[in-house]
């Protein structure tokens, strides 16, 4: 049998050998592998059992049962068990509604305390981490937070051991929901004295909407509207580092090499940002940070984002350490890679490749009867590039105010000349407008985001008249090339 799976005879024999203990939906236990205290395992699904030392261990162990008809009942009696009520109490809510109306305060509006503490925290100057977190005035904030709050943090500080976690910690990053509400308060220390361990981590994770089944565990400051590309790292410090150096640069930072999965799902839901604007992955240069690094490569090469990956000069140090040893070296690395990535991203093949993907959606949209999918327009103006044609993006009849004559209009874009071409065909004659001329692969791209049927239809009477005036002024040769108009 692989060392990577487990006989027990029922979920009670597992639960005992391994000295589990609930803490909310999951487990947490001794991991079968590497036999430290640091594994879990959902209640909803007890047949794999996960190690969080990823660095040391992180394996990953199946559970096999040889009861299965008690099995079954055991399960469903856990899950039973572990069902708790989904929503806060009017007080919870009243207290949920104080605490995000203070953090939101002291980052958004005021920015800081008024004290010399905290004007540079681990080289991040205040103006750069302001807005992401906040350092308080002293070291109590962690045990005021349990008083004040007994509601919301009624999970947290029930034993003297649970409260001398909360000790010593005057740090707070927030993190909020889609409804601007406190989600996770990731908790930290300015003080050089503390003693970290197992039982007092460095970063003490409180999740305050206790009701959710899962709660917010990235920050990102993506606003859609740079072009440079996006930093993706495993925390906010990492982040804000670059952004000491790097004071335009967009990021998502998640809360841990362990929290990346809601990252993951922003970017498959944003693809098309990232697609476009590619992307510098900056996890740390260790086994965990490898890993989950290797998994995010899987999924952009999917996706086709473009990427690079940051390239520490040893792999002892991260993003935050760089800037504190050397931030020098770090920001001539920073800019090195970002125009490694930039010039991935700006590829022409690839950017008018998303210009097609813009076009295919216009069309889509468009001509809904007419164009059953995203695939077949995009089918079909890859045909219309391969065989170097022009390729059609609309088509109607129109007719000036006032004036009976109608006209049939087709635009086209022209790759050859990067041109858009609005072609007008009368009673008389007809005639080529060009009614935009692209700079490059990218001017093409910017426009398809934005093309509406009405503008690219919409024909200028005067430039219409102009082409008209100037196919009357044209002379009419005759079949005898050595005769002139008038015949002479």
């Amino acid at each position: 049998m692989s060392k990577n799976i487990q006989e027990y005879t029922d979920p009670d024999a597992m639960l005992t050998e391994l000295n589990a203990r609930s803490h909310g939906k999951y487990f947490l236990c001794t991991c079968p592998q590497c036999q430290q205290q640091e594994a879990y395992m959902y209640k909803t699904n007890m047949n794999v059992i996960f190690c969080n030392r990823q660095n040391e261990c992180g394996e990953t162990t199946r559970v096999l049962y040889t009861e299965k008809e008690s099995t079954e009942a055991l399960k469903e009696n856990y899950g039973k068990k572990s069902t708790s009520k989904k929503w806060l109490s009017k007080q919870e809510k009243e207290e949920l509604r104080v605490l995000t109306a203070n953090m939101r305060y002291f980052t958004d509006e005021l920015g800081f305390f008024d004290i010399d503490k905290g004007k540079n925290y681990r080289g991040i100057s205040r103006g750069v981490y302001q807005s992401h977190l906040l350092i308080t005035p002293d070291l109590e904030f962690g045990t005021r937070l349990l008083d004040a709050f007994p509601g919301i943090m009624r999970r947290y500080g029930r034993s003297e051991e649970s409260r001398q976690r909360f000790e010593n910690r005057d740090v707070v990053i927030p993190f909020y929901d889609e409804k601007g509400q406190v989600d996770r308060l990731l908790l930290r220390s300015t003080s050089p004295d503390v003693v970290y361990s197992k039982e007092n981590p460095k970063e003490l994770h409180c999740v305050v909407q206790y009701q959710k089944d899962e709660v917010k565990n990235y920050q990102h400051n993506i606003n859609y509207s740079q072009d440079s590309p996006i930093l993706i790292t495993e925390s906010l410090l990492n982040a804000l580092s670059v952004k000491e150096l790097d004071h335009d640069v967009e990021f998502i930072a998640a809360t841990g090499v362990n929290h990346v999965r809601q990252m993951q799902a922003y970017i498959q839901s944003n693809s098309a940002l990232f697609k476009e604007r590619g992307a510098i992955l900056a996890f740390d240069p260790d086994k965990a940070g490898v890993k989950a690094q290797e998994k995010l490569h899987a999924l952009f090469e999917k996706q086709e984002i473009p990427f690079e990956d940051f390239p520490y000069p040893d792999t002892e140090r991260d993003l935050n350490d760089l800037l504190q040893d050397d931030p020098q070296i770090f920001r001539e690395i920073w800019e090195k890679v970002q125009n490694e990535c930039q010039e991935r991203v700006n590829e022409p093949e690839r950017v008018l490749n998303l210009a097609y993907d813009e076009m295919a959606s216009f069309l889509m949209n468009e001509y809904e009867g007419n164009v059953e999918s995203f695939e077949e327009a995009k089918t079909a103006i890859l045909e219309e590039v391969k065989e170097k044609n022009k390729v059609s993006l609309a088509y109607t009849d129109f007719s000036f105010e006032g004036q009976e004559e109608e006209y049939d209009i087709q635009v086209r874009l022209d790759l050859n000349s990067m041109e858009l071409i609005q072609e007008v065909s009368a009673q008389h004659g007809n005639y080529t407008i060009v009614a935009k001329q692209f700079e490059s692969e990218r001017d093409l791209l910017d426009s398809a985001k934005n093309f509406d049927f009405a503008e690219l239809t919409s024909v200028s009477e005067e430039l219409l008249q102009e082409k008209m005036e100037e196919k009357n002024r044209q002379p009419i040769f005759y079949n005898n090339p050595s005769l002139s108009q008038d015949g002479r």
